[in-house]
């Protein structure tokens, strides 16, 4: 495989599978950005009001909380882990098996 070919594969691989992080440049230096898939500004909100009331759950053990305060806190745990889900880079996990792959390949041209 040619060295043309092999960067071409790679910068495809990379448009597809490289989509959570973007490397961004700052006054300390190199740092990548994340992004995270809200619908609104409300469901933003409620992602955090969401953590929050995780977090207060952990640490009051759901004693001396009030019911006002956390109304449904099942629906609350399970809001949080689904958020969490969508953490899981699941492309550039892909982009391993991508990568390893087209290892084999230019490594199987050498043989």
């Amino acid at each position: 495989m040619k060295k043309k070919q092999i960067r071409e594969r790679l910068n495809a691989l990379r448009a597809q599978k490289l989509v959570h992080l973007t490397p961004k440049t700052g006054r300390t230096g190199r740092y990548y950005e994340g992004t995270y898939r809200v619908s609104s500004y409300s469901d933003l909100m409620f992602l955090v009001t969401n953590l929050i009331k995780v977090s207060v759950l952990a640490l009051e053990k759901n004693e001396g909380v009030a019911a006002q305060e956390l109304p449904d806190p099942q629906y609350n745990v399970l809001q949080v882990l689904l958020h969490a889900l969508q953490l899981i880079p699941v492309e550039e996990l892909e982009l391993i098996d991508d990568l390893a792959q087209l290892l084999e390949e230019v490594n199987g041209d050498e043989l």
